[in-house]
């Protein structure tokens, strides 16, 4: 069923799907995205909006919330889960990051225009028909193509606008990103009308990868549980780490780079990140820690370029230390990151 008006009122113990009509295209093909709606038998509020596919090739998310409507059971379930699988369905069709026709990047397009391009008419429909109708959400992405990341929630501040820490820590992950957002980011957008939105960075992009989907579906539950969706304990480590800024390790040759570390690893000062080699001449190109520091990123795509970036690191002194969280419902973890580090003679 193709709707323009949607209803996201579900009666106890519902399930319901639907299909959302935003715009045509040239051939008078309509543009339309899925969604589905439960509501548990504990209560009809909070609301909790769960989406992916916002950039099209993005898709360990799409499973992420397919999960959640299998695993989550209604009898369990105090509130009303709304989930988008595919927002950018035609980003999505083209594997690609943004419609190869309109080239908008939807997440830069928010709140969108009724009477705008199509990428615009998406978003507008998303925001009123979704975003408004939300307590709160968790929007799911992954890094780039390339650009594979260790799990973890990105804060976006702009121009005096900063979100509440504690949706973001409620995922449960050791590692929070901060950082400058811009205009029409959903989370940025979302949260200037009072409705919390966290960006939940799960991978990397064109890639289904069961240890990311895994991770995006327990930071799920862990949010559920913290804003008493779920019974049950959120499980949150016991040191979380702010991070406001990293560094950038590029490569001085160009040819195929082959990691020796991953996403969420601590490094000593010197340690081997990975080597570049040509094809051609065989010249090696060793990239090594420039400090003590922990893993946010690493280069999955093995062609590249001189001067491209093919590790993204934290160092110890760009983090900050979160006091815990005191709530009942919050079960302290051990964090990895302190772990490896105290294993390596590191101290945070």
């Amino acid at each position: 069923m193709v709707e323009e008006n949607v209803d996201l009122d579900v009666e106890a113990g519902e399930v319901k799907k639907g299909v959302v009509f935003c715009t045509e295209l040239e051939d008078g093909s309509p543009v339309v995205f899925p969604y589905f709606v439960m509501r548990g038998l504990k209560g009809k509020k909070p609301v909790l909006l769960l989406n992916a596919a916002i950039h099209g090739d993005e898709l360990n998310g799409i499973e992420v919330i397919n999960r959640v409507f299998e695993e989550v059971k209604l009898d369990d379930l105090c509130g009303t889960v709304v989930g988008v699988p595919v927002v950018n369905t035609l980003a999505f069709r083209a594997r690609s990051r943004v419609d190869p026709i309109d080239d908008k990047n939807l997440n830069r397009v928010f709140p969108g225009k009724k009477n705008g391009t199509v990428t615009e008419r998406i978003a507008y429909h998303f925001f009123n028909d979704f975003v408004k109708k939300a307590d709160f959400g968790i929007d799911l992405h992954t890094g780039m193509k390339g650009h594979l990341l260790v799990p973890h929630p990105r804060l976006r501040t702009l121009n005096g606008f900063k979100p509440s820490l504690e949706h973001y820590r409620a995922v449960g992950t050791e590692f929070i990103f901060q950082n400058e957002g811009e205009k029409g980011m959903l989370n940025i957008e979302a949260g200037k009308i009072g409705i919390p939105v966290v960006c939940f960075e799960i991978g990397v992009a064109s890639v289904l990868d069961e240890y990311y989907i895994d991770t995006g579906f327990r930071g799920v539950l862990n949010f559920m549980r913290f804003y008493g969706m779920l019974d049950g304990e959120a499980e949150i480590p016991r040191q979380q780490v702010l991070l406001s800024d990293y560094h950038e390790e590029i490569s001085q040759i160009g040819g195929l780079f082959y990691p020796k570390v991953k996403p969420g690893d601590v490094v000593s000062k010197g340690q081997l990140l990975g080597v570049t080699k040509s094809p051609y001449t065989g010249e090696k190109y060793f990239v090594k820690a420039p400090d003590d520091c922990y893993i946010v990123g690493i280069r999955s795509q093995p062609v590249v370029r001189q001067g491209t970036t093919v590790a993204w690191l934290m160092t110890f002194e760009k983090g900050d230390i979160l006091p815990p969280l005191s709530r009942k419902n919050v079960r302290m973890v051990s964090s990895k990151i302190f772990d490896d580090s105290k294993n390596k003679g590191i101290r945070f």
